[in-house]
């Protein structure tokens, strides 16, 4: 079984058996401000690498690496692993990296210990094995990509519930300046209106040690790991995600969280306000850039891995 525990990541009900049926329902009240959604059906095949317990020992986690075509994240956004458990990053789109990074660089490859994947396509599937249970950044080191918030924590720092640093307090501060945040934070909100858990997921995460530019794409890929549970209730649980039962259950795939600024813009018919931060590397890319989908659209996901895993040592 690959677990991502955290306590902290979504404490409460999932709102029971109204997960599926409340995502749907949402997704009609948000088609109304932030545009219809489209879907597909497809199926997500589990790769051999997550299948069994690295080394007899250890649980491995799985990281999906761009959920589709033109959606720049990594699913979930945060994992946290045990010495001896296995990281397997699975990509179900083409040209992605999954690179180590550092918190104050979060766009750089680091020289501390550092793993690269080099440049790969979808299917494949790079594995790495936790030995120590430090924060470790990683990123996309395809060019513009990382500067669209496309990165991902594996132990993530965590702050007491109701601190300033925290992701929940960080929320209505940067939604306070920007209307773009607004938007996305408006939709996240309605989307996992009936599923606690995911609603809170990530919310302890500690973000006072990060650049402040990196404040905007923290909270957007939170966000987007918030819809992605929302839209898939059975993957999470009080023990964190868990994606082992997705090879016989469909995963919706929402688009990009920055399409809800998109659309709200679009439909109110005014111009959405800039973000207040820069980007991670000095580039300041919109928000509304992020993804590259024209719509919240919902599309199923299918991950065949018919290559090779590498396995390097965090």
């Amino acid at each position: 079984m690959f677990t991502y525990s955290t306590p902290m990541y979504g404490s409460g009900s999932s709102g029971g058996s109204d997960g599926g049926s409340g995502y749907q329902s949402c997704m009609q009240m948000c088609a109304a401000s932030y545009a219809a959604p489209t879907m597909a059906s497809s199926t997500w095949s589990a790769p051999p690498a997550t299948t069994t317990a690295a080394g007899g020992s250890g649980c491995t986690h799985t990281v999906i690496v761009a959920p589709t075509q033109g959606v720049l994240r990594y699913v979930p956004f945060a994992i946290n692993a045990s010495v001896g458990d296995t990281v397997a990053f699975v990509w179900n789109a083409n040209t992605h990296t999954v690179t180590k990074s550092s918190e104050l660089a979060i766009c750089n490859k680091t020289s501390d210990m550092p793993f690269a994947s080099g440049v790969q396509n979808r299917s494949f599937v790079f594995t790495q094995k936790v030995n120590d249970t430090n924060t470790t950044f990683y990123y996309c080191g395809v060019p513009g990509h990382c500067q669209k918030g496309m990165f991902g924590i594996i132990n993530p720092p965590n702050a007491l519930m109701g601190s300033n640093g925290t992701v929940s307090s960080m929320m209505p501060v940067m939604a306070s300046n920007s209307s773009n945040m607004t938007a996305m934070i408006q939709y996240t909100n309605m989307v996992t209106a009936n599923n606690t858990m995911a609603g809170n997921w990530g919310g302890n995460i500690d973000m006072s040690g990060m650049p402040p530019s990196s404040y905007q794409y923290m909270l957007e890929n939170v966000m987007y790991t918030r819809t992605f549970l929302a839209a898939n209730p059975e993957v999470l649980s009080a023990d964190g995600v868990d994606l082992s039962s997705a090879g016989t259950t469909p995963l919706i795939v929402p688009n990009d969280i920055t399409t809800a600024a998109t659309n709200s813009s679009t439909s109110s018919g005014s111009p959405t306000s800039g973000s207040p931060t820069a980007g991670a590397t000095g580039s300041s890319p919109s928000p509304a850039s992020t993804g590259g989908a024209g719509s919240l659209g919902s599309p199923s996901i299918l991950v065949s891995v018919v290559v090779a895993s590498l396995a390097f040592v965090l």
